[in-house]
């Protein structure tokens, strides 16, 4: 069961997740648009390799939430990151065994989103006026 403190951090998470899907949708119908229906698939799967972990890794570190629950909420973020990596690397033998992906488009949908990584930031800002301890004068 999730906490309500923990509920805010879900909802960013989602958020960052829901943009990534975004641009893994971009891509791929851009991919279908400008080469074929094979790039189009390559590039889906390419960001479904990656989005797939972050989303299980999203609901384990934000399960919990407070200062009492200090150590599971670490626990959650470690074994979160940990299962993240591992589902990644799994994904990643079992895609690119295919040989009839495109691994251009594969790559590219792949990398993007682990750059889309970097704007977390906006996803993860609170608006109760601080954020996320940088000073807004």
């Amino acid at each position: 069961m999730i906490d309500k403190l923990a509920k805010k951090g879900l909802k960013s998470g989602l958020r960052l997740i829901a943009f990534q899907l975004f641009i893994v949708l971009m891509i791929a119908l851009i991919s279908t648009v400008l080469f074929n229906t094979n790039a189009g698939y390559s590039a889906l799967v390419g960001g479904f390799t990656f989005l797939f972990p972050n989303f299980i890794f999203v609901f384990m570190s934000f399960a919990h939430a407070g200062a009492r629950k200090s150590k599971i909420v670490l626990q959650g973020f470690y074994v979160g990151e940990a299962l993240k990596i591992f589902l990644v690397m799994i994904l990643l033998v079992l895609f690119l065994r295919d040989d009839s992906l495109s691994l251009m488009a594969f790559y590219i949908s792949f990398s993007l989103l682990i750059a889309s990584q970097s704007l977390a930031f906006f996803f993860f800002k609170q608006h109760n006026g601080m954020t996320n301890g940088i000073n807004s004068n």
